[in-house]
């Protein structure tokens, strides 16, 4: 019965099955993880850079970024491949920790690239920057709030 289950799916089109590991990806790290373990050829679809693209790394544990070498392997991947949630979560790191100024620019980056969060950490740090720039963070957070609504 496994075998046969296994047959249907790697008979799928090789972009559909990336786009439903690509869907799988983006919600759930642990399922991503299963996808691998189950086939060589699910193997390969979920090793393709669009997948690492779009991982989601809610349930990724941080503290163990720097000790374990294929945790910073898979998010080197991710980052390589232009996953928004990796460069993001890595130049805040770098940014409040290491004081890099830098990674400053790299979240600006995610920020215009779509991530709405690394905007609203912008919008933040402009508000302590004081001047100029302490207006233009409250008026992001400000259109912000009017675009909830």
């Amino acid at each position: 019965m496994t075998r046969s289950k296994k047959n249907y799916i790697e008979s799928l089109s090789r972009e559909l099955l990336i786009d439903i590991v690509e869907r799988i990806a983006s919600y759930s790290l642990k399922d991503l993880m299963s996808i691998k373990l189950n086939s060589r050829v699910l193997n390969q679809v979920a090793n393709e850079p669009s997948v690492y693209q779009k991982v989601t790394l809610v349930n990724f544990p941080y503290r163990r970024w720097s000790i374990v070498q294929e945790d910073i392997f898979f998010l080197e991947m991710c980052r390589a491949s232009g996953n928004l949630e990796v460069s993001y979560k890595k130049d805040v790191f770098h940014f409040f920790n290491h004081n890099d100024p830098t990674a400053l620019g790299m979240i600006n980056q995610a920020a215009n690239s779509g991530h709405i969060i690394a905007s609203y950490v912008l919008a933040i740090i402009s508000i302590f920057n004081g001047g100029e720039s302490m207006r233009e963070g409250l008026m992001f957070i400000a259109n912000m709030k009017n675009r909830s609504r």
